[in-house]
């Protein structure tokens, strides 16, 4: 079922499709950011395939923010695609992770590396790796949503700097 077809008349409703959220654990695991650091600490954290693919993403501040927002502004209304304005390919996210964790160098893994460890490994669907998207947001934009991390690299160093 729709969701619009979930909503009583009278009710405003707001999506939020989201990006990676960039964010600490807070005791659920740490999603992918926990995973993408232990690879880089085995020096896995390299290009991935092509390394072209892009990556949407989200400071959590910035993710808290637009729940906020969407909870108590009248005027948000519809969809609304949750990701910073600024994305990044693979290997330029690697890279960013890589120089805010201190690590200098990532060994890279073919499309067929991740095809196999991925599901083995990181229990995760290797495609996600392997194919992204470049996406920002009109609609924020257009309502002059001001991220305080627009920047991977901010980003990651805030996020890391308060996970440890």
């Amino acid at each position: 079922m729709p969701a619009r077809a979930s909503a009583l008349p009278s009710q405003r409703q707001v999506v939020l499709r989201t990006s990676f959220v960039i964010g600490r654990d807070h005791g659920a695991g740490g999603g992918a950011l926990a995973r993408l650091r232990t690879l880089v600490k085995l020096g896995l954290g390299g290009t991935v395939g092509p390394g072209t693919q892009g990556m949407s993403w989200i400071h959590e501040a910035d993710m808290n923010r637009l729940f906020e927002r969407a909870l108590f502004d009248a005027t948000m209304q519809g969809a609304y695609i949750a990701t910073a304005p600024n994305p990044v390919s693979q290997r330029a996210f690697m890279r960013e992770l890589r120089r805010a964790m201190g690590m200098p160098v990532g060994l890279p893994a073919a499309g067929w590396m991740v095809r196999l460890g991925a599901p083995l490994l990181l229990r995760t669907d290797p495609e996600l790796a392997l194919y992204g998207r470049y996406v920002a947001s009109k609609r924020l934009e257009q309502d002059r949503f001001k991220f305080r991390f627009p920047e991977l690299g901010a980003a990651l160093r805030d996020v890391l700097a308060r996970s440890c």
